[in-house]
């Protein structure tokens, strides 16, 4: 009784519109399970693809997003420039958009793709992927980043709707570098 009166006293207390940090995606040290998409872009678009399984060993960052928001162009712009100057480490990425209407997502996709000139491959998956046996997406993210490498997660990075922003991008950004030099300093 005593526990259930400090619970509902510390949870009374707590302000209204403080959101706890979500999480999504793979917790760090798990392994990432494969699944299947539909390229958009790339190499290999209108294919159907596993990416984790294409992808090796190597470090790579999936970004899932359950919707594209004002500033998702500038975050692929980003991590495009770094994946491309770490190339030959084998850096690798590729963007996972959830909807269960892949004829609705093509359009969107191809459209952030040739706007913001970008070479990692943009794919649609349905909601499928979001389930704990699959990506365990939070329902609230609207943008989970999972960083890993040898096919076992690094890092997650979580965005709720409008949170992604300048200064979270550049933190993003630095964790992407990390993925591929984990011991420099910044």
């Amino acid at each position: 009784m005593r526990t259930l009166c400090a619970i509902l006293f510390i949870s009374c207390s707590l302000p209204a519109t403080a959101e706890m940090p979500l999480r999504s995606g793979r917790k760090p040290g798990e392994t990432i399970p494969s699944f299947h998409v539909h390229a958009i872009t790339g190499p290999l678009r209108d294919k159907t693809v596993c990416y984790v399984c294409r992808n090796g060993k190597r470090p790579v960052v999936m970004v899932l997003m359950r919707d594209l928001e004002t500033h998702t162009a500038t975050l692929f712009q980003g991590i495009d420039k770094i994946v491309d100057a770490h190339r030959a480490d084998g850096l690798r990425c590729f963007g996972v958009l959830i909807d269960n209407q892949t004829a609705r997502a093509i359009p969107r996709l191809q459209n952030l793709s040739f706007d913001s000139k970008l070479s990692v491959p943009l794919t649609v998956a349905t909601e499928l992927v979001c389930r704990p046996e699959s990506q365990n997406i939070h329902r609230d993210a609207t943008t989970t980043l999972v960083l890993y490498r040898e096919q076992r997660v690094v890092q997650t990075i979580v965005f709720r709707d409008d949170e992604l922003d300048a200064k979270r991008i550049a933190m993003t950004l630095q964790a992407v570098r990390e993925l591929v030099d984990p011991d420099d300093d910044p």
